[in-house]
């Protein structure tokens, strides 16, 4: 009852608590959730001080910055920067940065490397306004108190970036008009990346436009990656991938 839509609804399944982001409580900001009983959730906290928060991933941190590990640490796209925060107490989340980059229009979605030192950042809406190749920004997370974003990996494609998720060694896009596309970022500590794999839904298009894959989920065991189309169509693709 504290709130009616929402953009997003993050969980990490390592603690009972869900951040539902850009709701219309706390600026749009993280409104959090104690789970811990489904049939009675709770609010648990928030985060406000840096406004709308449009998609996010927490984690229970343990990568190289140790004045963090084994914190509850909040990387949120927040349209014009990329906020990270310190959520380990829900009623008393801290901010411990929050940056923007060269021509910024729409910090969108991000994630993780599994060692959690890099984070992959798309901005939604680059492409359109800017008529720009689609660009994939590489951060270094080594320090969260002072992250930088130290690469830039340009597609060949002028499609809008929407939604990546990491597994392994692969990051998986999905970029609206170029449709799912594989990169590895086995080499992602030298700011490079290169594409290995693709299944574009639209061939026929190649513009910034709204049209064609929405998000992927790249976790299944079994290797096969579902692609979710904005024409309601569900697409079902095994890379082959090393």
């Amino acid at each position: 009852g504290n709130f009616g839509n929402a953009h997003n609804i993050v969980i990490n399944e390592d603690v009972a608590l869900a951040y539902a982001v850009g709701s219309n409580t706390f600026n749009g900001g993280l409104h959090i959730i104690d789970i811990s009983n489904p049939l009675n959730p709770v609010i648990a906290g928030d985060f406000a001080a840096d406004g709308y928060t449009h998609d996010a991933q927490v984690v229970t941190y343990n990568g190289p910055d140790a004045a963090h590990v084994g914190k509850q640490i909040a990387f949120n796209s927040n349209e014009n920067t990329l906020t990270i925060v310190d959520v380990d107490d829900p009623t008393d989340a801290q901010e411990l940065s929050a940056l923007g980059y060269s021509n910024v229009a729409y910090a969108h979605q991000g994630w993780l490397t599994e060692d959690q030192r890099y984070f992959l950042l798309g901005d939604e809406l680059d492409e359109k306004n800017l008529g720009v190749n689609t660009k994939t920004f590489i951060w270094d997370f080594s320090d969260l108190e002072n992250p930088k974003n130290f690469a830039i990996y340009e597609h060949d494609t002028r499609a809008i970036d929407h939604n990546m998720y990491v597994k392994g060694n692969y990051v998986y896009q999905a970029n609206y008009n170029a449709g799912l596309r594989v990169l590895d970022i086995s080499d992602i500590a030298n700011g490079k990346l290169s594409e290995v794999g693709f299944l574009d839904t639209n061939p026929n298009e190649d513009t910034a436009k709204f049209n064609g894959v929405w998000s992927v989920f790249p976790y299944f065991d079994s290797g096969t990656v579902a692609v979710s189309g904005t024409d309601g169509v569900l697409y079902l693709t095994r890379p082959n991938l090393k």
